[in-house]
Parts: C-alpha cells; structure tokens; sequence
C-alpha cells in the first residue's frame, strides 16, 4: 500500500518508521521550507531508524519531499499528522492534487477535514473529493531521538475515528484498519472532536501548573506531576461541558477517562481511573518544558476549547470552565484564543445546525433543528 505522511514531526516520523516496518511503501512530505537537521537526514538517506517498543530497525523511504506534488497524487493514503492550527494551510497545499479514490486520515481533526473539502469546493475540484476521516490523538507517544532516528514509547491501542461523509464509516474502517489496528466507528466527526482527549488534559495540565512550569528548569512532567485533586476537578467540570453538548447534539458521551482507556488499553475495563492514568503517565512520553507557550496550549485551546465554547454558545450550553482556561491562557501567552479558535461560524456555517447537516452520522439522519430547539 502506498503511503503519505504529511508531517515529519515525532507522531509523522513515527507513523513513517513503524508503517515502513510493515512493510507497506512510505513517503513523507513536509510543506514548511524551514531547514530542519532530522527532515534534512531524512531526505539525504531515505531511511529512518525506529528504537522502542515497536521494536528496533531501520526502515526505507520511498520519498521524502516539500513537493505536494511528488507524493500525493500516487498515494492510496494520506495520514496527516500535523498541528491542526496548520489546517487551512495544509488545505490549500493539498486540494489541487487529491484524489476520489484516496483516503486522507487528519489526526487531530478538531473538524479540519471541513476545511480541506471547502478548499475542494472552491477550486472546483469537489467531484475528486477523496474519503475524509477523522482520529482523535495521535498513535504513538514518541519523541525524534536524534536526526533520522525516533523512539516510540507507547502507543494507542483504539483508534476512534468518523467519516466525512459520515455514511462511509465502514469503509473507512476498512482501509485504515491495516494502519491503525483497531479503527473504532463514532457517528460523526463533531463527536471525534470533542472526545479528544487532549482538548481537556493538555489544555487543564498546562494552564493550572503556569508557576510550577515556570519554575522547574524544564524538569516539569505533566503526567506524573501536574494533576492533584483540585486539578482533577477542574478537569472533571470541564469534561461535563463537553458531555452536555455531545448530549445536546445527540450523542452518547464518554467521560474523558473512559474514552482515555478505549484509546490507551487493550482491555479498557481492566482499569480504575487512577489505575489507568498511573500506568499511562509511567509510559508515555511526557512534554518536558519551562514555557506555558507551548502546543499543549497553542493547538489545543482555539481548535479545541474553541470549538467547545463555539459549540455551547450556539447550543445554549454554558461552558464557564472551558471559556476560563481560554481567557487565562490567552493573558499568559499574550494572545487572543477566542480570535483563533475553530468555530462553527471560522468553519463557514451559519449555526450548529447547518454544521449537524454537513457532518450527519453514519445512520444518515439527518439535523433538522438546532440543539437548541430541541
């Protein structure tokens, strides 16, 4: 199978070192122009050596590029792993070179397969729309050791992932299975959105330990240190406003925790709560930083908070927490979150409901009224 990884960050190298281990054929493309000593080493051997727990080895690359052009027409798939703020960006680049009989995969989404079809839409190429999907938080935890070189530390068991259009789930979870595993079917990609579940513990994780982060000389570890009991209940009120919308809008919500386990555990119910973070903060690769400015903060408060908030305006669902940590993380970073975030309204509709009719589900109901309404 021919493979495209948009990215050469740690989730992009990864992904291209253990699909290259499968054995399937792997180029990578990387849009910045902005020199880079590990794509550099990429591009002169065309390998790239994989250490951790998907086991040791170096792998060959078919192609490693800046050249949309190069890599994306001879794709069958196309795994976008990339900061989602880059969406729109990556929309235009990619659009004039898709294909019908493609499948992009966008991990992260926060709704960025929307963006790539109004791009389609726009350039008149909409009739080669490929398949859109979905996936909440990258496969593997994993960090670029040295130039051409990355280590996977852990990796994601569960995939949860939804279609555009939404009626096509079971055939997205067939071609992604021989990628992802264990695709797992949601009705929607608003769903996949929000139980993400970095929109709740990137966003919680870094804003409440601000002086902590600040003072540890970059020795300060998320997981293993940053949520307490008063942090675990602002987390806890947080992940409500996101259940109370996906009830808003029809769909079954899963506390941030269980979906955690469904993503991080072969056998989610074998777990406590506190059993399953305990073991997952002990594994993964933990962002280690001195600055509250980082993409634990910049992605995921105006893509995810954003759309969060965005959502409980329309719907009438108050989100007092979510629209706190988008203030505060704002005035610590010197910048304007709600003037970034993705909206129902940045995304180009009018109201949540006209975004519910876009999106659909998988049984083709269809939104009639707003949430609101209802």
């Amino acid at each position: 199978m021919k493979i495209t990884i948009v990215g050469s960050g740690h989730g992009g190298s990864a992904a291209a070192a253990a699909m290259a281990q499968a054995g399937h054929d792997v180029s990578m493309l990387k849009l910045s122009h902005r020199r880079d000593q590990h794509f550099e080493k990429l591009k002169e051997t065309k390998e790239i050596k994989l250490e951790g727990i998907e086991g040791n080895g170096t792998y060959k690359l078919s192609k490693v590029t800046n050249k949309p052009a190069a890599v994306i027409p001879e794709a069958d798939i196309i795994l976008i792993y990339y900061v989602s703020n880059y969406h729109e960006t990556l929309a235009k680049a990619l659009a004039p070179y898709l294909q019908a009989k493609q499948t992009v995969y966008i991990c992260p989404g926060y709704l960025g397969s929307i963006l790539f079809k109004k791009e389609m839409e726009r350039i008149g190429r909409i009739q080669e729309a490929p398949l859109f999907v979905e996936g909440e938080t990258l496969p593997y935890s994993c960090r670029i050791t040295s130039p051409g070189e990355v280590t996977i530390y852990s990796k994601n068991y569960g995939h949860p992932i939804a279609a555009l259009p939404a009626n096509r789930i079971e055939e997205a979870c067939r071609i992604l299975e021989p990628v992802l595993d264990n695709p797992i079917p949601r009705d929607h990609i608003v769903e996949v959105a929000l139980h993400n579940p970095n929109l709740i513990m990137h966003t919680v994780g870094i804003a409440m330990n601000a002086a902590y982060i600040e003072n540890s000389n970059g020795t300060f570890s998320m997981y293993t240190e940053g949520f307490t009991p008063s942090i675990w209940k602002v987390a806890n009120e947080l992940d409500c406003e996101k259940m109370a919308i996906l009830r808003k809008i029809g769909s079954s919500p899963l506390s941030y925790i269980d979906e955690f386990k469904v993503r991080t555990f072969t056998d989610p119910d074998k777990y406590s709560e506190k059993e399953a973070f305990s073991i997952y903060a002990d594994s993964v690769s933990d962002l280690h930083t001195d600055k509250v400015e980082n993409r634990y903060i910049t992605e995921d408060v105006p893509m995810g908070l954003g759309l969060l908030y965005s959502l409980g305006r329309e719907l009438g669902v108050p989100t007092p927490v979510a629209n706190s940590i988008m203030t505060l993380s704002g005035i610590m970073t010197d910048s304007d979150y709600y003037k970034q975030a993705r909206t129902v309204k940045s995304l180009g509709f009018k109201d949540a409901s006209e975004l519910m009719n876009e999106v659909g589900n998988k049984e083709d109901k269809i939104f009639l009224q707003t949430a609101r309404q209802k």
